[in-house]
């Protein structure tokens, strides 16, 4: 029952609607989840109250900026999504929306696959692969309207690998933690190269997460060159050139 309260609670806070069947679906995703991340590393934490607010809660937070992030198209594209983490509980809570998983495991692509039939969601597609190499296909370059990543990871290293997802005119969402301060100030040039412009910064509000958590938009404003992504091993040797 707490876990439905808080869940409930949070929704009402950042004005979302939801139908005892949305939230129900959160929650068995959530029981989901937790059992099988005692079998392989889907996130880090392991409580489930935890999970719930540090997970959960951290990518539904997204939804508070919904007039500005999801008010045009359909195709939102979710990557390195892992657990399914935000790209699931998107899912659920805009059902006219599009929603592709991205990820390169084999293993978190099959959980996906179980979670997504378990919760019979007709709006997800998933999809499995290195995100630098499908970024280089036709198929997806330059073909989502949405682009989200709760990936931590280098954000000269993500930048590369997430902006040529966009489409032209279409958005990039970051979660961010404090230091997005310090990395958009060092590689805003190396976006605006990629074709993107950072448009601003989006203070989440997860009152019962005490770490800092920040959106940074990025709006996509011309074709991504060519050489962009380069593989892995170069992005990492020589990242922001």
């Amino acid at each position: 029952m707490k876990f439905r309260q808080t869940l409930v609670s949070y929704l009402k806070e950042i004005g979302i609607d939801h139908t005892h069947a949305e939230v129900s679906k959160c929650l068995l995703y959530l029981n989901i989840l937790f059992e099988e991340n005692k079998k392989m590393n889907l996130v880090g934490t392991k409580q489930k109250d935890q999970i719930l607010i540090r997970h959960f809660l951290d990518s539904l937070s997204i939804l508070d900026y919904r007039e500005e992030f999801f008010r045009t198209g359909d195709k939102i594209l979710d990557i390195g999504s892992g657990g399914g983490l935000p790209g699931m509980l998107l899912s659920i809570f805009l059902p006219r929306k599009k929603i592709f998983l991205l990820d390169k495991s084999l293993k978190k692509t099959n959980f996906l696959r179980n979670a997504v039939d378990n919760l019979d969601l007709k709006n997800v597609v998933l999809i499995r692969g290195r995100a630098e190499q499908l970024a280089k296909d036709i198929k997806h370059r330059e073909a989502y309207d949405l682009v989200v990543a709760r990936a931590v990871t280098k954000f000269s290293i993500l930048a590369e690998i997430v902006i040529p997802f966009s489409a032209i005119h279409g958005k990039i969402i970051l979660y961010k933690s404090r230091m997005v301060y310090e990395e958009v100030q060092n590689h805003k040039d190396f976006v605006k190269k990629l074709g993107g412009n950072i448009k601003g910064l989006h203070k989440a509000n997860i009152p019962e997460l005490p770490e800092f958590r920040v959106f940074l938009e990025i709006n996509k404003q011309q074709s991504t060159p060519q050489k962009y992504p380069r593989p892995f091993s170069k992005i990492k040797r020589s990242p922001a050139s």
